[in-house]
């Protein structure tokens, strides 16, 4: 029987992991996401085009793809938490960094960020499968929630932050670091029960995933759904707010409207991976979120009332139910953790890097073609073939590693 102060003991670490999961998972967007709305504050004090401007949201992806397939080996060396812990203080030196002069420090401190994000992206999925495996709908949800009510947060309070009297766009930009800080010190308190159960999930994980999974069908479904569906949303981030502007709004309605969006996000990430644990298979809850992304676009597209606000919310679900259900995906086609992370360090690493084409390409195309119908149609395309992907994805299958 273990005594009160073990239980207390143990109690105590365990909230501090759900509170560090939470802050891990609330810095994963809120830097991207505030950028949108400060666009028009920052493009003419910095002199910048939109594909300069593009890849601002850009380059976090390209982080992304490029630095996945090394947090395994990270991981495998440090321990998952202590590598959180060393992102989470990168990510505050490189928000803090990207707003402090020209282009070429936004740019920098975009990529340091984008680094450290990158490891909150492959390691939460496996974190949260080792240490809640019986609570793993539930603890996916809570973490997408946090990282898209922060997000929604992040895009919502940048432009009256940024009007602020004493303020402008660098401050809106640097606050979103305190939250990483608190990240900080909160894994900072779980290193004694880290050192001392020496725990260290991915001791075996590959730096590179197994050549069995490229060869899977499924593998790469999960992979371009993954890769798609982070398409959408962050060429949205970027260039949401010129649409609406274009559309006779504010920069402040713009974005707040785009805090509308993601307000569908916050049910649907909660709700949608408690739902897909419990299907059998996940095709036509998959099917429905790439069809929901397009009837919301399409709406987007065509209407310049309020009613708008309706198709961004729609738009928002589709976004939060794909967002999960990819995440979802690298646990139930797996059978363990290491299977689980070598899974998302390949969806994430080529998925995001298929993603990083979607600021920079739909902001060229717009200066090309001198508006957004283009763009738009894209994305609605985009979204039809995360409907077709979610059907080979949600099959219930696990994929085969080899040895």
């Amino acid at each position: 029987m273990p005594t009160i102060t073990e239980a207390t003991k143990k109690r105590y670490y365990t909230f501090l992991l759900l509170f560090a999961i939470v802050l891990i998972a609330a810095t994963l967007r809120s830097p991207i996401t505030s950028v949108g709305p400060l666009i028009p504050f920052f493009r003419e004090e910095l002199e910048a085009s939109n594909s300069i401007i593009g890849l601002v949201n850009t380059l976090p992806l390209l982080a992304f793809g490029l630095f996945s397939p090394f947090v395994p080996k990270l991981s495998s060396k440090y321990g998952m938490e202590t590598t959180l812990l060393i992102a989470m203080l990168f990510l505050s030196i490189g928000v803090f960094i990207r707003s402090l002069g020209d282009v070429s420090t936004l740019l920098l401190g975009t990529i340091i960020l984008g680094m450290a994000i990158a490891v909150g992206n492959i390691l939460m999925p496996g974190l949260i499968k080792s240490s809640f495996p019986y609570r793993i709908g539930l603890m996916t949800g809570i973490y997408s929630v946090s990282m898209n009510i922060f997000g929604a947060l992040a895009s919502g309070i940048s432009v009256p932050i940024a009007s602020a009297p004493g303020l402008d766009w660098r401050n809106a930009m640097q606050v979103w670091s305190i939250i990483s800080i608190v990240a900080v010190v909160v894994l900072a308190l779980r290193l004694p029960i880290i050192h001392a159960s020496r725990k260290k999930v991915f001791v075996n994980v590959k730096s590179q995933p197994s050549s069995t999974l490229f060869k899977s069908k499924i593998a790469w479904a999960v992979t371009f759904f993954m890769g798609l569906q982070s398409f959408i949303p962050y060429s949205l981030f970027t260039w949401l707010p010129d649409i609406l502007v274009t559309k006779g709004y504010t920069e402040s309605e713009a974005g707040w409207l785009i805090a509308i969006y993601q307000v569908g996000l916050i049910p649907t990430t909660f709700l949608a991976p408690i739902i897909a644990a419990r299907l059998q298979n996940q095709r036509f809850i998959a099917c429905i979120s790439g069809l929901l992304f397009f009837f919301g676009l399409l709406g987007v597209s065509l209407t310049s009332s309020n009613i708008i606000i309706t198709f961004l919310i729609i738009t928002g679900i589709g976004a939060g139910t794909t967002f999960s259900l990819a995440m979802m995906f690298f646990v139930l086609r797996t059978n363990t953790a290491s299977e689980s992370s070598q899974l998302s360090g390949m969806a994430q690493s080529i998925g995001y890097i298929v993603a990083a084409l979607g600021p920079i390409l739909l902001g060229s195309i717009a200066e090309w073609s001198g508006g957004w119908t283009v763009p738009l149609v894209i994305l609605m395309i985009v979204s039809l073939c995360i409907a077709f992907l979610g059907t080979i994805a949600g099959k219930d299958e696990k994929i085969l590693f080899g040895t």
